[in-house]
């Protein structure tokens, strides 16, 4: 089972990816505003239909263009008396243009793709993942018959 963080703000809010012999499972808070969980994404994906995994990174515009103008404007408050409101804004500011860069981990199934993002300092975790599937699919662990543990007695 493999967990890892979603969000620079809430670090504590985790995705879970667990992978066995059969499939792959995940299960992902979803973000509103790129900061705050509301929900939760369950995939399950069958570990024979994956054609190929690829870990990448992913940069979003909006995220980034919306933390660099609050940064600004906090910067221009900051200068003009309003210290406590600037500071605030710097710091969400921040939050929100770290939010735009992420990992991603993709999985070509023959269904389609399968994406799962992570915050990027987490990259490290997709790929450990990735490669868990690569050996699972290139040695399966043998499958015990319900009267092979009676037999070997």
């Amino acid at each position: 089972m493999f967990n890892f963080s979603i969000s620079w703000l809430i670090f504590w809010t985790k995705g879970r990816v667990e992978v066995d012999n059969q499939s792959v499972r995940s299960r992902i808070p979803r973000l509103l505003i790129w900061i705050f969980p509301y929900g939760m994404v369950a995939k399950d994906v069958n570990l024979a239909d994956i054609k190929a995994t690829e870990v990448k990174s992913k940069n979003q515009i909006f995220p980034l263009l919306l933390g660099i103008v609050l940064i600004v404007l906090g910067i221009l408050s900051t200068m003009n008396d309003g210290v406590a409101l600037g500071i605030l804004a710097i710091v969400i500011g921040i939050i929100l243009g770290g939010a735009g860069f992420k990992a991603r981990l993709v999985l070509t199934t023959t269904q389609g793709t399968v994406n799962l993002d992570a915050v990027a300092f987490q990259k490290d975790v997709l790929l450990q993942i990735a490669q868990e599937i690569k050996n699972r699919q290139t040695k399966p662990e043998p499958q015990i018959k319900d009267n092979q543990v009676l037999e070997d007695l």
